[in-house]
């Protein structure tokens, strides 16, 4: 019994490892998402201004947060790239089976969201260096504008936390479309439907995922919900015909 565990393990890991080196394309569209969202943001987020007499007073608004919307994106398309037959088929030079495949693929999703959610926090950095020297400096509003080493790791752990419940959330809907293709269209119809008709509920869902004050609570609640997921795709994985 102990023998078949550790097989299971150093076959996810072995698988864990070739996926890393073959996947590593993937990461340049990271790369590009984060610059692309960088660029948006030099042209501010929102702007305000009032006038008093002869005296105005224009106020725009940067922030960099626009790349972690699209760190998120990028996230979620990479799981459910990996649970398409195309992925799959890459598999099948290795010693393999629907769990060590599964076990592999969440531990890339893993690193894949460390890896966006430090870069997306080193980008908030990025783009004061930029805004400072390609900014009038006496227009600048300081406080806040430099960022404490505290918030920065607070900011990465957060952002980590995220694109894994998001990657956890993008497999679970790559296994029921290849489980059966018809989810394609109902789990977009579900959520756009649930937002109109329970929107107090879904109010309540993005309340408790991101109203939370207490980081050990929220990484509780991130990681118990990730967890869900990737074992629901687990299970769901397993009912699948050999050739899916």
């Amino acid at each position: 019994m102990s023998s078949i565990k550790v097989n299971l393990l150093s076959i996810s890991l072995m698988q864990y490892f070739y996926k890393l080196k073959a996947y590593t394309t993937l990461v340049y569209g990271l790369i590009t998402a984060q610059l692309i969202a960088l660029l948006f943001s030099l042209g501010g987020v929102s702007s305000s201004g009032g006038s008093s007499g002869e005296l105005s007073v224009m106020v725009k608004n940067y922030s960099a947060n626009i790349v972690l919307i699209f760190s998120l994106v990028w996230i979620m398309f990479i799981a459910l790239k990996l649970t398409t037959k195309q992925y799959k088929n890459m598999e099948i030079a290795l010693v393999t089976n629907r769990i060590t495949g599964n076990l592999s693929n969440i531990g890339m999703l893993a690193t894949a969201c460390v890896f966006g959610g430090i870069t997306a926090s080193l980008s908030g950095v990025l783009f004061r260096v930029v805004m400072y020297f390609s900014s009038d400096r006496s227009q600048i509003v300081w406080n806040g504008f430099f960022l404490a080493f505290s918030d920065l790791l607070l900011g990465i752990i957060v952002a980590i936390l995220y694109m894994f419940v998001i990657s956890a959330l993008g497999y679970f809907i790559g296994v029921l479309i290849q489980l059966n293709g018809v989810f394609a269209i109902i789990v977009p119809a579900v959520v756009m439907g649930s937002f109109k008709v329970y929107a107090d509920f879904s109010q309540a869902v993005l309340k408790f995922l991101t109203f939370e004050n207490s980081l050990p609570l929220f990484a509780l609640k991130i990681i118990c919900i990730a967890i869900v997921l990737f074992g629901a795709s687990l299970l769901l994985s397993n009912r699948m015909e050999v050739g899916k």
